[in-house]
């Protein structure tokens, strides 16, 4: 799944899908439905890739917007859960090999794909030790279709079980926008007060949703 960096009005660090290569998308969508419902794959692929545009779209959407579009076809859903959980235990491999910076275009792709679709707000915390590399990926709070709640005292309890001595925050906007609210950045200023308190580096804050991915740190919100 490929990302773009482009600028929209009020946001500073915007990632939205590329243009992507038609044929060798529909072509993939029809090869992955193919396995488990040869006779309409060609239909159904087109189906998807007229609503979602690519196959990385396609396969990080939500299951009630596939299968809407699938006609409850269980055994096609089911062919693209195991894909998406491939794909991810892929992006995930590759990002404990290198340090993790919120501007690497695979921490993007990682984050989009685990996130960008869900129906409802998440907290995901990434903790890195003092190369930036992973130690741990947590999902620390789940709100609402509009909020999410975090706890600096549960977020800094983690990192020194974990030892680590740097985080990376992210959750999701359901709504499709990235533009962070007034909420978010209150938020943002507490977690990043208490970390320096234990000498823990708060990276940067991304707010990942289908339309793209918000920057506090390039917005300079993070300092």
């Amino acid at each position: 799944m490929e990302l773009v960096r482009s600028t929209a009005s009020g946001d500073s660090d915007v990632a939205a899908p590329a243009a992507t290569d038609a044929p060798g998308c529909r072509r993939a969508l029809e090869e992955l439905i193919s396995l488990t419902c040869p006779a309409r794959a060609e239909e159904l692929s087109e189906r998807l890739f007229a609503r979602f545009g690519s196959l990385g779209e396609a396969v990080s959407a939500r299951s009630a917007e596939r299968i809407e579009l699938l006609e409850d076809s269980v055994e096609v859903e089911q062919t693209f859960l195991c894909f998406r959980r491939a794909m991810t235990q892929m992006l995930r491999g590759q990002l404990m090999q290198r340090p993790i910076l919120s501007s690497d275009q695979l921490v993007l792709d990682y984050l989009r794909s685990r996130m960008a679709y869900e129906p409802i707000e998440q907290l995901r915390v990434l903790f890195l030790n003092a190369n930036n590399e992973l130690i741990a990926d947590e999902v620390l709070g789940v709100g609402t279709v509009s909020a999410v709640h975090a706890w600096p005292r549960e977020i800094l309890k983690r990192c020194l079980d974990l030892e680590a001595t740097a985080i990376l925050l992210v959750h999701n906007h359901p709504s499709g926008c990235s533009r962070p609210s007034r909420a978010d950045r209150e938020m943002t200023e507490r977690i990043a007060k208490a970390a320096k308190c234990l000498n823990v580096a708060v990276h940067d804050h991304l707010i990942v949703a289908r339309n793209g991915t918000t920057s506090f740190r390039k917005a300079g919100w993070l300092r």
